[in-house]
């Protein structure tokens, strides 16, 4: 309905609205927009095979820490991680200032590097979204059948060579589809290219909304969007199918790691790099000018006041809205994810596909879909925080819908069965058998789903209503203003808060963090 009436609104703008937009910012955007998606998937790609490849393949240094520690950027917005190397390296900056300390000399001295450019924005989107490669290749390196590159290896291939020639190809639908991911979390994504001044639909779309009475030239933009996005998500959709289709879980067997001799050390650095890049980095950047927020005499009372619009209120907002909404849509998704696996049918099959269309729609065309459609349809819904809290379940349905459906799948139906042969009934069976063995799924799932309402920034901006504020707003409110120092304590907050659930996931839960990610 959202996206339906996002065309409806668009095909009923004026002649001169669509010339306008035509020929002036639609070309630019496209471009903007193609190039930004091309190369922060080309990116992802080298850094998710390459790390995939050293942890799982290789004898490299404390490997088994790297496998858990790489997946740890998820838990980092990309806007945090923005913020964090705007601080870092604008003009006046926190290098610039120690340069000025350790030389004495004047400001304007040490030459700057520009972020503001395609380059540093792919760059910065590419640090925290890579585990969308890494992870699915990490998976299906342990799930591929091995004897094509043991046979290669014994025919006198190198294991460069037999890495190219035999590895890659049978992880090509893994990486790929993991690179249509990062293709499209780029062309949706608002806080980050926001924050680096990189003109995409997504910013072009919000401006338009924010600053014109009419939104038509808004609903336009969002349909050009939408119309990209599409063969984005059904490509990704195939190769996901593929790739599932090729596994062989009997084929995983111990392996003898490929001892990587003198590459060793430049292997573990480069790891280090990344991994420090992606996580210690901002977590010691933003941590520093975090207690520094918080204990600095004059910052004590802007931090810990306990007004509406308090730091403390917008952490509670926050936990709040991503608690609720990762309940309920869990809660939703259960059905359309039981009847497809267990009462497979064409309806079914609809339905499930339905409940995942929300993915096709990036966060600023669901908020101004909603906008839209409560003003003119539930006034009494606008601007509130039930609004809110609709628009983010519906943001975040395919999430739920795909991880609960790979919950429940974990449960064989012979078990489910066995319930009812010893009496139960459809409902009893459910609730006594299939929810208990499926719930460290629903755990992972409900975890993965907590984590993304906590960083979702352009559903809040849009739908949130008068002084209910969260941590993404109040971080892309102080950005806005260029009070970058501001923006470090809600920033270092959400990633502890997501982390937490994120580590706890990976390390203690049966069902595992990869396939709850994939």
């Amino acid at each position: 309905m959202p996206l339906i009436y996002i065309f409806i609104r668009a095909s009923a703008a004026s002649i001169d609205t669509w010339q306008r937009l035509w020929t002036g910012q639609i070309p630019r955007l496209l471009s903007n927009t193609f190039w930004l998606s091309t190369l922060s998937a080309s990116i992802t790609l080298v850094l998710g095979i390459s790390l995939a490849w050293l942890v799982e393949r290789t004898d490299l240094t404390a490997k088994h820490m790297w496998r858990w520690l790489l997946a740890l950027p998820l838990a980092v917005p990309a806007y945090s991680g923005a913020i964090c190397y705007i601080i870092l390296l604008r003009r006046g900056g926190l290098i610039e200032q120690a340069f000025m300390a350790l030389t004495g000399l004047p400001q304007g001295q040490l030459p700057v590097l520009n972020i503001y450019t395609l380059a540093g924005t792919a760059i910065i989107i590419s640090l925290f979204v890579f585990p969308y490669v890494y992870l699915p290749v990490l998976a299906a390196l342990r799930t591929i059948n091995r004897s094509l590159e043991e046979a290669a290896r014994a025919a006198g291939r190198s294991p460069i060579r037999t890495f190219i020639e035999i590895t890659l190809p049978m992880l090509a639908p893994a990486a790929t589809g993991g690179g249509l991911l990062v293709a499209l979390y780029a062309l949706s994504d608002f806080g980050t290219v926001s924050m680096m001044r990189y003109s995409t639909f997504t910013n072009a779309i919000y401006n338009q909304f924010s600053g014109q009475i009419d939104r038509s030239a808004a609903a336009i933009l969002s349909m050009v969007l939408a119309l990209i996005t599409l063969p984005l998500l059904w490509g990704e959709g195939w190769l996901s199918h593929k790739t599932n289709r090729g596994k062989t879980g009997s084929a995983w067997k111990p392996v003898q790691p490929i001892t990587l001799g003198a590459w060793r050390w430049p292997a573990f650095v480069y790891v280090c790099v990344v991994a420090f890049l992606s996580i210690g980095l901002p977590v010691l950047v933003l941590g520093g000018l975090s207690l520094q927020a918080i204990f600095w005499p004059s910052k004590i009372d802007l931090v810990w006041n306990v007004g509406s619009d308090s730091l403390l209120w917008q952490i509670v907002h926050s936990l709040g809205l991503a608690i609720a909404t990762a309940t309920l849509s869990i809660a939703l998704a259960f059905a359309p994810a039981y009847l497809s696996l267990r009462y497979p049918s064409r309806f079914t099959n609809a339905l499930l596909n339905l409940s995942k269309s929300p993915y096709a729609l990036p966060g600023p065309i669901v908020g101004l879909a909603f906008v839209m459609l409560l003003s003119q349809w539930l006034p009494w819904l606008y601007n509130t925080v039930f609004g809110l809290l609709i628009g983010f379940i519906f943001r975040l349905m395919p999430q739920s819908v795909t991880t609960a459906y790979a919950a429940l799948e974990t449960v064989p139906r012979s078990v489910e069965q066995a319930g009812r042969v010893m009496g139960n009934t459809g409902l009893q069976a459910i609730r006594r058998i299939l929810l208990p063995v499926a719930a460290p799924g629903f755990m992972a799932a409900w975890a993965l789903v907590f984590i993304t309402a906590m960083k979702e920034l352009p559903t809040a901006v849009m739908l949130r209503p008068a002084g209910f504020d969260t941590l993404p707003v109040r971080l892309w409110a102080a950005a806005n203003d260029s009070i970058y120092t501001q923006a470090a304590l809600p920033a270092f907050i959400m990633i502890v808060v997501t982390a937490i659930p994120l580590v706890l996931l990976y390390g203690r839960s049966r069902f595992g963090l990869n396939r709850a990610i994939e």
